[in-house]
């Protein structure tokens, strides 16, 4: 009977038109850095306190860095990226999705002027560079606990 029921949906024209896709085509994985701090994804998060936290994820180590903001303009980003590579050196790229501040003149010159290459994900679609998105989630966890606890 289940048989009949798959085979019943398979060739009803209506089911089709209202049933769920197939599952996307798997994800083509970037190549795997050589070493530490070559390949580096940001992000900014937003706190419920209105500050932003920007997120570095290292591809090799998986080694996160956070620095705390109230601002999240173009300037004030290139100069959180030049306390965190003056610490870990500068990366070969960066991957990040198109907030403006990533996307703006004067982010991308600095990034050319440092011999960086910048890597953009697609818009809307927070899986393309899943490994910051990953620590987002672990850092709001951690950031509600607190909260929840009155801690800093």
């Amino acid at each position: 009977m289940e048989n009949d029921v798959v085979q019943f949906c398979k060739s009803c024209h209506g089911c089709q038109l209202v049933s769920t896709q197939s599952k996307p085509d798997p994800m083509s994985r970037n190549e795997f850095p050589s070493g530490l701090w070559q390949h580096v994804a940001r992000d900014y998060l937003g706190l419920p306190s209105g500050d932003y936290l920007l997120v570095f994820v290292d591809y090799y180590s998986s080694w996160v860095e956070v620095v705390s903001t109230k601002s999240t303009a173009a300037e004030k980003t290139i100069t959180m990226f030049k306390g965190v590579f003056c610490a870990h050196g500068n990366p070969l790229s960066v991957t990040a999705d198109n907030g403006p501040q990533f996307r703006s003149e004067i982010f991308n010159k600095y990034l050319r002027q440092n011999g960086i290459e910048h890597h953009s994900t697609t818009p809307l679609w927070p899986q393309a560079n899943g490994e910051i998105e990953r620590q987002n989630s672990s850092l709001m966890k951690g950031t509600r606990i607190a909260q929840t606890e009155q801690k800093d």
